[in-house]
This record gives C-alpha cells, structure tokens and sequence, in this order.
C-alpha cells in the first residue's frame, strides 16, 4: 500500500468527481439560463418547477361528489372501523329527498394518520381518496383537523396551503379535484 491511497482513497476521490460534476451542471444551470434538454437535474427547482410525484403518492384525505354534486359517502362507516389510529369519525343524518344516509359530520385528524390508505380500500364507494397534496405543515395544531363543516375544515379540496403544493401531472399540470 502506498501513503497516497490511505490518505486518499480512490473510492473518495470517485464520489467527490460525481458530486463536483452534478453540483457544477446544477449551479451554472439552476435558474440562470434554459436547461438543455440533454442535461438532467436531479434536484427539483421546487417552487417554481412543478413536482412530479409517483401516481400512487398518498397525500390529505379528501372526500368525493358524484355528478349532482351530492357527496358520494353514504356512512357505512367501513373507513371508521378500518383504520387502525381511529382518527375518521362520521356521524349519520338522513336527508329529505335522499334515500341514503348522508354524514352529518365527517371529521379527519390529519395529526394522527398513517396515510396507510387503509380507509380508501374499504370504501367500497370510492367517496374518499388520498390526494397528491404533498406540503402538509401548518402553524396551529387546529389545522390538522378536517371536516366538512368549517371555513378552513374543507375535505372537498386541498388546504389553504396545499393549494400551491400539489403534484404536477405529466403534462405541468396541478390535477383538478
């Protein structure tokens, strides 16, 4: 063994070459000039570039309408009884003109979940779903509690602050919930 490769190895010399060679394409590109199309990133310029998330990325609970605009939920309390930190309450009420039950209150503690999708897959009405909203902080812990009744406690679309922090889809743009 030569002094020269103990102390500098071959394999430190090779990791320092990489990193220098992507954080020099990066610095001299990144938000100076147009990026050639040959030149890939591997960071995201995260805000001012969209994110691209994986399609099974699972984001905020978020409840669904059918076509009338009616939510689709019909309290068969499936997501309540599945999920496993019991963080889904519903509370039944009957609607005149509507021949299934519809919840009075549907409350979600963000706080508390897994996001294991578990309530998803039980719903066998697909009236919830996990969405691509990706930017979850919020400053009081009120925040984490959603629901149906409220200004701010809105399960049909992204938070207030998750209304710039939704996944891109393939084409750049933010999806449509």
């Amino acid at each position: 063994m030569s002094i020269l490769s103990t102390l500098f190895p071959y394999d430190i010399y090779k990791g320092l070459k990489l990193t220098g060679r992507y954080f020099g394409r990066n610095f001299f590109s990144a938000n100076r000039k147009k990026v050639r199309a040959n030149l890939k990133h591997i960071t995201v310029e995260y805000p001012e570039v969209p994110v691209h998330l994986a399609p099974r990325f699972r984001g905020r609970l978020q409840m669904l309408r059918d076509e009338q605009g009616e939510i689709k939920c019909i309290c068969c309390l499936a997501c309540e009884r599945i999920c496993p930190t019991q963080v889904i309450t519903i509370e039944k009420d009957k609607k005149e003109g509507r021949k299934l039950p519809f919840p009075k209150r549907y409350t979600f503690e963000m706080e508390r979940c897994i996001f294991c999708e578990f309530c998803v897959e039980a719903c066998a009405y697909d009236s919830i779903i996990l969405n691509h909203q990706f930017e979850l902080a919020a400053y009081n812990r009120e925040d984490f509690s959603h629901g149906t009744e409220g200004v701010f406690q809105n399960m049909f679309k992204p938070t207030p602050v998750g209304t710039f922090s939704v996944s891109a889809d393939d084409d750049g743009n933010a999806p449509h919930y």
